[in-house]
């Protein structure tokens, strides 16, 4: 829902290739390395109303299913996982461990026409007690592959659910007409896309009962239908029926980005790649019954603020409002808390979903578009992505990110966020590519790192490798891909990239290119981060400096540094964010104490007018 107009723009840059996307793309191979920071998912909507109606799938007679098309693709309940060759996770939802209901259209393929419903029995009819504002809500997960979900409402006479009449089974009901027809996250519009898990689904059905002859008298029954031809899987759970809250304005999303990003909400900036203007934004949706006048959204960042302000929102209405503002910022970290009020709600039950939490980090030297290790970790959805994810990808596979550089610049080097799966002996060399050429399948680069690097045990470690260019690199401003090309050996040595899943970012924000293949738009944000400035020791040879040698590597904190030609030699240690961290001189042997700095690598420089030679020292 984020950013709409901004996405549209860059949307509007890739058209042709989204084009071939939608043709060809191959799906993700989703393994048990997908998710790698899992913290408690919180459902920040979960209404706290009267429930009129509830039900866990904890009894699977409670609810019937049926289908047409393909008869093997059903919905099954119970603690079940998918078995097709494009597995997604089980359902994270509240009540996981009674069961959930499951379909699982991955495992049957085909290009069949397939429709596929499940719904209460007539033994859990609902009874709405005379309510005619009402919501039904369930946690869900679901990942879309040329499908639509939906959920339909029925009116029983009292005799059971045969006398329902049903919308007829169709690939794409038309929930615009129908007033009992209702499409589940319609802005789930490209194949593989896919909801939180779980992602609370919320669904005023308030028009149907209005437009139901018996309305709140009858018998009600839920209906959720997919319709595909080929899918990947959707679970749903924990569904109940309240009644909807009169006052209740809801935080659904909220961003800050620079104006000349396209969109594209960067975790971290350096100094002298931010924008004058920052646009500070959020959606808000009134879900209560009643229209809010006097909105407003307190963006507080302690240093600075934004307020964003509407008159009113109507009822079952969403509206993104957004300001521009121009703060002085400083080196550090950005917490962001987002408040929502209006008129008539400034408190109460219903005020815990009036809030957002979303942050940012201004640095010296490293650009990120993913925000591991800023976003709150609360809010924070990883996955990653790797050699093993798709077909022919074994080797040559490329994935990269874009970013904007704001003025001529300086870069040493790319550091890969390197996800749990992958395998020491990979190897793997960064590169850099005209954005224009990249959206044209041209893989030619600008400029690649020095080597092709093997990834080792220490690297896995460590979680990061540092790939570096043989001297530094000067980009003049433009926007520019920053990739990596990976080499597993026909997957003998897979390597996985982490995926920072937590902010909506336009498709074009990160890519991947299967070689032999195409580009495919992935979205999200790859931990393929830029090491900004000439600071990190990039450009000096390793090799002129003659009787000098740096030992023990790894150390306990005690280096070694030897002398056999007794000159004057400069030495200064910095850590890996390219800070200096300890410099001295010596003409002698002489020995460097790291003890009290943390565990990591660390570069220690050691230089005369001869030459210099440059060791990257692991402290244990």
């Amino acid at each position: 829902m984020k950013k709409i107009y901004l996405i549209t723009l860059s949307l509007a840059l890739i058209s042709s290739v989204n084009a071939q996307v939608t043709k060809n793309a191959k799906k993700v191979s989703k393994t048990s390395n997908d998710i790698e920071i899992k913290p408690e998912r919180k459902i920040n909507n979960t209404q706290k109303a009267v429930e009129l109606w509830g039900d866990t799938f904890g009894t699977p007679s409670d609810w019937v299913t049926g289908n047409a098309g393909n008869p093997l693709v059903n919905w099954q309940i119970g603690v079940v996982s998918n078995t097709g060759s494009y597995p997604t996770g089980d359902i994270e939802s509240t009540s996981a461990t009674d069961g959930y209901a499951m379909l699982d259209s991955d495992a049957i393929g085909g290009s069949t026409a397939e429709y596929s419903w499940i719904q209460n029995a007539d033994s859990r009819a609902i009874d709405l007690q005379g309510n005619s504002d009402v919501v039904v809500q369930f946690e869900n997960n679901y990942r879309r592959w040329d499908s639509q979900i939906y959920m339909v409402v029925g009116f029983g006479d009292g005799t059971g659910s045969s006398s329902v009449v049903w919308p007829t089974l169709s690939y794409g009901f038309d929930a615009s007409t129908d007033v009992n027809v209702y499409e589940v996250f319609p802005t789930l519009t490209q194949n593989n896309d896919e909801s939180d898990n779980p992602e609370l689904v919320q669904i005023i059905i308030s028009d149907a009962i209005a437009a139901n002859a018996s309305g709140t008298d009858a018998d009600v029954y839920i209906r959720f239908v997919w319709t595909g031809t080929y899918g990947y899987s959707w679970f749903i759970d924990d569904v109940s029926v309240v009644i909807q809250p009169t006052d209740d304005i809801q935080l659904i999303s909220s961003w800050v980005l620079g104006e000349n990003n396209e969109g594209i909400e960067y975790g971290r900036v350096p100094l002298d790649q931010l924008d004058a203007n920052l646009t500070i934004g959020s959606e808000v949706f009134n879900f209560g019954t009643a229209d809010q006048t006097a909105v407003e959204v307190n963006a507080d960042f302690t240093s600075f603020s934004s307020t964003l302000m509407s008159s009113s929102i109507l009822s079952g209405a969403s509206e993104v409002i957004e300001n521009t503002e121009s703060p002085s910022l400083v080196v550090g970290l950005y917490e962001g808390t987002y408040t929502a009020t209006s008129a008539a709600e400034t408190a109460g039950a219903e005020f815990f979903n009036n809030t957002y939490l979303r942050n940012f980090e201004v640095t010296n030297n490293i650009y990120s578009t993913d925000g591991i290790g800023v976003h709150p970790a609360a809010n924070l959805t990883v996955g990653s992505i790797g050699t093993d994810s798709f077909t022919d990808g074994a080797d040559e596979l490329i994935l990269a990110n874009r970013y904007h550089i704001k003025n001529t610049s300086m870069i040493s080097g790319i550091r890969i966020m390197l996800a749990s799966g992958t395998v020491a002996g990979g190897e793997l060399i960064g590169k850099v590519f005209d954005t224009t050429s990249f959206f044209a399948n041209d893989m030619s680069y600008l400029y690649q790192t020095s080597e092709i690097a093997a990834i080792t045990a220490a690297d896995i470690t460590n979680g990061y490798v540092d790939l570096w260019f043989s001297s530094v690199i000067s980009l003049p401003a433009d926007s520019y891909y920053f990739g990596i090309e990976m080499f597993s050996n026909a997957n003998t040595a897979d390597i996985r990239v982490l995926d920072d899943q937590t902010v909506a970012q336009p498709n074009d924000a990160s890519m991947i290119y299967i070689s032999g293949d195409q580009i495919y738009t992935n979205g999200t944000a790859l931990g393929i981060r830029l090491l900004m400035g000439d600071q990190w020791g990039v450009g000096l040879d390793e090799n002129t400096l003659t009787g000098v040698s740096i030992y023990p590597n790894p150390s306990e904190g005690i280096v070694n540094i030897t002398n056999d030609n007794n000159t004057e030699n400069s030495i200064v240690v910095y850590d890996l964010l390219g800070n200096s961290i300890l410099s001295t001189s010596a003409n002698a042997a002489t020995s460097v104490d790291l003890s009290s700095n943390a565990a990591g690598i660390y570069m220690i420089v050691v230089s005369n007018e001869n030459g210099s030679i440059v060791e990257r020292v692991s402290i244990k």
